[in-house]
């Protein structure tokens, strides 16, 4: 089986759960890019299904991609909602 193959399972939607080259794709990177915002902080860190094999989720995809626009929005009130939820969880 060819990794086009693999990837192109005809779906009309995207999988809940992806390796990182599709996860890469759904968010519009290529995979070392993809990994060096993983690093970065930029984007979610994987979940260990089972052993030594990563996936991330969509829905933490989706929200990665919505704090961007929201901070694109207004930087300053997002770093004080985020500095005031770490104050009232600590």
């Amino acid at each position: 089986m060819r990794t086009s193959d693999k990837l192109s399972d005809h779906l009309a939607y995207p999988p809940r759960v992806m390796a990182a080259e599709r996860a890469a794709a759904y968010v519009g990177f290529g995979v070392t890019k993809f990994l060096e915002m993983v690093e970065a902080g930029e984007m979610p860190k994987p979940i260990n299904i089972s052993g030594d094999n990563p996936r991330w989720d969509r829905l933490d995809l989706d929200a990665a991609v919505d704090d961007w626009k929201d901070r694109r929005r207004d930087p300053v009130k997002r770093d004080r909602e985020k500095l005031h939820a770490k104050y009232r969880d600590a």
